[in-house]
């Protein structure tokens, strides 16, 4: 990267490489091009941008053209608050749980029989205000990221969610369902009821590689630090350590293709001979294998155990809600639904991002409010259930 690039082509050539699909990288990359000074110091790095450029648009033809004869349409575009996955090995139980939470609004075929889902089955219900959009996509099974039974279709929709719904049937076998499953999404880079690595990675405009907090990295110090981040080409970077840190946390820092999404077990057809042997089984199973993630045993035939079961998993998706006050002080029906952490910014850009330029105060009710009415700016933190009036 040369250091003398002008600031809109610096700005856009970072925006390039933070960008996670090809259609962000060709907008960057277009704009780069256009906005950057020519001069003879930039002539091989706009050479290779345009070379990028040409490469990233073929690869986007191929994919279009690969979807035009494709068929059916498998991602599921997000239509509501959150979207839910419901997923599961061979005959799990997937369409009853679907048909369970969605009630009317779902018509999931169910059967007896392997591989009755062929393709996403969407469905729709609420939990605290929140939409969540369900979709059952078919089932996991050996060799998935290979390919195997639409298998990269399914983890391609399972990365597309908000949260994860694993299927076990606790009438067959849970531990091999549930060792299949943890199997082929770990191998497909997706980490389930898992934290991000305590570290951050920004990109600047020189000054090598920074580190900084690396006390709490349990490797073998700066020097491996520095050698893994170029051998993965970093440059140009601050490293910051937030917490403890091992190298394996280190390595998926640095891969930005790792999804970390949360997720539950829902114990299926619990009212079968031998499912409560099976679940105390899988309880002992996960607990020692130290796999956070629990279990709800419900029953699609008698509706057992659904009772609050959108309440966990609105709990599952870290959000909030957050209402709005009008002026003349009434508060609207259904909420924001936001991440846990945002602010009354994040809630702006939710309502209208052209009032955030003439964004003069707010005024907040509620967990996150010293007093009834606070005064305050675009960086409060709101809580779960907070009102708020923007004044503009």
């Amino acid at each position: 990267m040369p250091i003398n690039l002008n600031h809109e082509a610096q700005v856009e050539w970072d925006k390039y490489l933070e960008a996670s699909s090809i259609e962000e990288q060709i907008v960057h990359l277009e704009r780069f091009v256009g906005v950057v000074v020519k001069h003879k110091g930039v002539e091989n790095h706009l050479r290779m941008a345009k070379q990028k450029l040409k490469r990233l648009k073929a690869t986007q033809d191929k994919i279009r053209q690969a979807k035009k004869g494709s068929g059916e349409r498998w991602l599921v575009p997000k239509g509501e608050d959150a979207q839910i996955a419901i997923i599961g090995t061979v005959n799990s139980g997937k369409s009853s749980i679907l048909n369970s939470l969605a009630g009317s609004d779902s018509a999931a075929k169910v059967g007896a029989y392997p591989f009755t889902t062929v393709k996403p089955e969407v469905g729709s219900t609420t939990a605290r205000g929140a939409r969540l959009q369900l979709v059952e996509l078919p089932a996991v099974v050996e060799g998935s990221v290979r390919g195997e039974m639409s298998g990269k279709l399914v983890l391609a929709g399972i990365r597309n969610s908000d949260c994860v719904i694993l299927t076990v049937d606790l009438s067959q076998n849970p531990v091999e369902q549930v060792e299949l499953i943890f199997k082929e999404l770990s191998i497909g880079k997706i980490r389930l009821n898992t934290e991000k690595p305590p570290v951050t990675i920004e990109k600047v405009g020189s000054g090598n590689i920074q580190i900084f907090n690396s006390h709490h990295y349990e490797g073998k110090g700066n020097d491996e630090i520095l050698e893994i981040m170029r051998t993965k080409g970093y440059m140009n970077v601050i490293v910051r350590f937030h917490g403890p840190t091992t190298v394996d946390q280190f390595f998926d820092s640095l891969d930005h293709t790792i999804s970390y999404l949360p997720a539950i077990i829902f114990g299926t057809k619990g009212d079968l001979k031998g499912s409560r042997a099976n679940y105390s089984i899988l309880l002992e199973y996960l607990a020692e294998n130290s796999l956070p993630i629990e279990i709800i045993p419900v029953s699609s035939s008698n509706d057992e155990g659904f009772d609050d079961i959108e309440e966990e998993i609105f709990r599952k998706l870290r959000k909030i809600r957050v209402y709005t006050r009008n002026n003349v002080g009434d508060i609207a029906e259904r909420p924001i639904i936001l991440d846990k952490g945002s602010t009354i910014e994040n809630a702006i850009e939710v309502l209208s991002k052209k009032m955030l330029a003439y964004f003069r105060f707010a005024r907040v009710w509620g967990k996150s409010a010293k007093f009834d009415g606070e005064k305050v700016g675009l960086d409060r933190i709101l809580e779960d259930g907070d009102v708020i009036q923007v004044f503009a």
